[in-house]
């Protein structure tokens, strides 16, 4: 920590890209809707609407894929097709996690953790249990829960008024430079995803460690 900073209390996490793989991104989609015969031109054309709902928790999944798939019938359930979009996630930075749950069982108890992520709802509620994500966080900021995305200022002001830190007391971890811009400009420090041992690294010049508190 240099001279003149404060003491970073609170660490903000994006899930997707920096833990897991992006819950639903375009290498995602790909996958999932060739993998069912779909045009994927044609489906991009009409997921960024419906995308932009579902992840604020304005529509369910159904909705989104009545929008985007089942506007026509198809050979496949919608059960089948988002059970493919489920089985795309996988672990990511496995270092991460494990970093990440030191953190919490050995680091400062000054220190708090928050998840802030683009993600559907249904997406979100396999993912977190499923790879382990439970318990890791103090609270899960998800754009479904909160009606909020990033980088939209409003979103990083929910995070800083539900962890109760000042800016210059938080951190923020990303794979997107336009999300880590938007949290600068609240005064956050940010940190981009671009390997667990750089990430880490950063981390430690801040003083967040997980070493075993005295």
């Amino acid at each position: 920590m240099t001279v003149g900073q404060a003491k970073i209390r609170a660490t903000f996490w994006d899930c997707g890209g920096v833990l897991l793989t992006n819950g639903w991104d375009e290498h995602a989609r790909k996958r999932v809707v060739e993998h069912f015969g779909l045009s994927f031109d044609e489906f991009e054309q009409r997921h960024p609407q419906a995308n932009d709902l579902w992840e604020r928790g304005k529509i369910d999944v159904h909705e989104y894929l009545r929008e985007t798939v089942f506007y026509a019938p198809r050979a496949f359930s919608e059960n089948e097709f988002f059970a493919k979009m489920r089985d795309v996630s996988q672990v990511l930075y496995p270092g991460m996690i494990e970093f990440l749950r030191a953190l919490r069982a050995h680091g400062s108890r000054d220190n708090s953790t928050y998840m802030l992520s683009n993600e559907s709802r249904e997406l979100m509620e396999y993912r977190i249990p499923t790879f382990g994500l439970s318990g890791l966080f103090d609270a899960y900021l998800v754009s479904a829960y909160i009606a909020l995305r990033k980088p939209e200022a409003a979103f990083f002001q929910c995070a800083l008024d539900v962890s109760q830190r000042q800016p210059d007391e938080c951190v923020f971890i990303d794979d997107r430079e336009e999300n880590l811009e938007g949290a600068r400009q609240l005064g956050i420090q940010g940190i981009r995803m671009t390997s667990p041992e750089l990430v880490i690294a950063e981390l430690h010049r801040l003083g967040v460690t997980a070493d075993r508190a005295a």
